[in-house]
C-alpha cells in the first residue's frame, strides 16, 4: 500500500486544490468565509462530515471528518485559512492571487503559509477514503481562521471539545519536525509628560518621549541579556520593539509616547513572572528620575509549547519521513508560534508541525512554494494516516 502513496498522490491534484484556494484572497479583513464554503463543497464531495463552525461574524472554522470501521486512534490535521495581507501590491512581479506555476514553483499569497499544506493534507486524506478498503479509528480535518493573529479558530475549536489522540500542524517546516516552538506576548508601554511649549524645552522638561528612551535602553539591555539564555530546541527568547507613536507636533513638548513590544518565550518560561520581572525593572528606572510614570497593557498571550520525542505522532510523521523520502528528519524546535500550542496546552492533544516548505518563505513578496513539497507532504500526510489507522 505505501507504493500506492507514491504512485497515486499526484501534483496535478494537489496543485489544482492549492491553486483554487490561492486564487480566494483571505487575509483577517476578508475571505476566510469563502475559502471554508469552497472546502465545504470539496470536501462533502468526497464523502466527509462537514461543518462551519462560526467563531466570529462571516469568520467560520470548517471542520470535517471521517470515521473508520472500528474504534481506533483519531488524527487532527489542523490548517490555517487565513494568510497575512498582500502589503505594496507594487512590488509583487505577478499578481498575488494568481496562482501561478512558474519554474516548478507555485507563486502566490499563502501558498507557502499554508494553503499549500491543506491541499496536500486533503488529498492525503483522500487517498485513504478511496484506496484503503478498511481502517479504524477517525480522520479530522479543522481548517481554522484568525491564526495569524489570535488564534481565535483553534481555540473555538478546544472549546467546543473536538478532540483527537494527535494532531499534525502543515505549516513550514523546513524539512524538519517540530516538537516545540516559542511563545508570543504582545504588550504595549506607554509613558507620560508634561505638554508645553516646544520653545520652554531645558533638562527639566517632563517629555515623555526622552521619558520612553530611558525605558528602551533598558529593554535594549534586557534583549542582550536574553541571549544568553538558551533552550535546545528552539533558541533564546528575545524582545523586540516593533511600534513607537508619541507626541503631537515637533514644537510641543511630548506628553504621551506609546510603544509596542514583542517578547517571545521559552516553553519553561512563564508569562506572569516574565511581565512581573519587566515591571520591577522598568520600575528601578524611577530611582533615578521620579517623574518617570509608565503603564503596561498586554494585548495578546500566546503559548510556548513543547511535547516529548517519545510521544506517538513525533514518531509516526519521522517513521513516514523515513518510509516515504527516505530521510531521517531532525526533530527541533520553531522560533515562530502557531495554533499548536492551544492544541497541545488547551486541548490536550499531543502534536506536531509538519508542512511543506520553508518559513524564511512565508510572509514575503513573491510569495512561493516549491510545487515537489506539496507533493513530498501529501505522501508522508497519507503514510502518517496508513500507519496510524490500520495498525492500531
Amino acid at each position: 500500500m505505501s507504493s500506492d502513496i507514491k504512485s497515486k498522490i499526484k501534483e496535478e491534484e494537489i496543485t489544482k486544490l492549492a491553486q483554487e484556494l490561492i486564487k480566494i484572497p483571505s487575509d483577517e479583513t476578508a475571505g476566510e468565509k469563502e475559502v471554508c464554503e469552497y472546502l465545504e463543497s470539496y470536501l462533502k464531495s468526497l464523502g466527509m462530515k462537514v461543518r462551519l463552525q462560526e467563531v466570529l461574524p462571516n469568520r467560520p472554522n470548517i471542520i470535517a471528518e471521517v470515521i473508520g470501521d472500528e474504534v481506533g486512534k483519531s488524527i487532527m490535521f489542523n490548517g490555517h485559512v487565513d494568510t497575512v495581507p498582500v502589503g505594496d501590491i507594487k512590488k509583487w512581479s505577478m499578481d498575488p492571487y494568481s496562482a501561478i506555476i512558474k519554474d516548478n514553483k507555485l507563486f502566490g499569497r499563502g501558498s507557502t503559509d499554508m494553503k499549500g499544506a491543506i491541499a496536500s493534507m486533503i488529498i492525503a486524506m483522500k487517498f485513504i477514503m478511496n484506496n484503503v478498503e478498511k481502517f479504524n479509528g477517525k480522520i479530522i480535518f479543522t481548517g481554522v481562521m484568525a491564526e495569524e493573529t489570535t488564534g481565535l479558530g483553534t481555540q473555538k475549536i478546544v472549546e467546543e471539545n473536538i478532540k483527537a489522540d494527535m494532531a499534525v500542524v502543515g505549516e513550514p517546516s523546513d524539512e524538519k519536525i517540530y516538537r516545540a516552538h516559542k511563545g508570543t506576548m504582545w504588550f504595549n508601554l506607554s509613558t507620560y509628560g508634561k505638554l508645553e511649549h516646544s520653545s520652554e524645552s531645558n533638562s527639566e522638561s517632563n517629555n515623555a518621549i526622552i521619558n520612553m528612551m530611558k525605558l528602551i535602553m533598558e529593554i535594549n539591555e534586557i534583549s542582550k541579556e536574553l541571549e544568553t539564555i538558551e533552550n535546545n530546541l528552539v533558541g533564546h527568547p528575545s524582545i523586540n520593539i516593533g511600534l513607537i507613536d508619541g507626541g503631537t507636533k515637533q514644537n510641543m513638548i511630548a506628553d504621551s509616547c506609546r510603544i509596542s513590544i514583542d517578547r517571545r518565550t521559552l516553553p519553561e518560561e512563564k508569562t506572569d513572572e516574565i511581565l512581573d520581572k519587566l515591571r520591577i525593572r522598568l520600575d528601578g528606572l524611577r530611582s533615578l528620575d521620579d517623574r518617570l510614570t509608565f503603564d503596561l497593557e498586554i494585548d495578546t498571550i500566546r503559548e510556548a509549547v513543547e511535547v516529548a520525542e517519545s510521544e506517538q505522532i513525533v514518531q509516526e510523521v519521522k517513521n513516514a519521513l523515513n518510509k516515504v523520502i527516505n530521510k531521517n528528519p531532525t526533530i527541533s524546535g520553531m522560533k515562530a508560534t502557531t495554533d499548536m500550542s492551544i492544541l497541545v496546552n488547551q486541548g490536550n492533544i499531543p502534536s506536531v508541525i509538519y508542512g511543506p516548505g520553508f518559513i524564511k518563505q512565508a510572509h514575503t513578496v513573491d510569495e512561493f512554494i516549491e510545487v515537489k513539497r506539496l507533493v513530498e507532504s501529501s505522501q508522508v500526510y497519507a503514510e502518517i494516516l496508513l500507519n496510524t489507522l490500520t495498525n492500531n
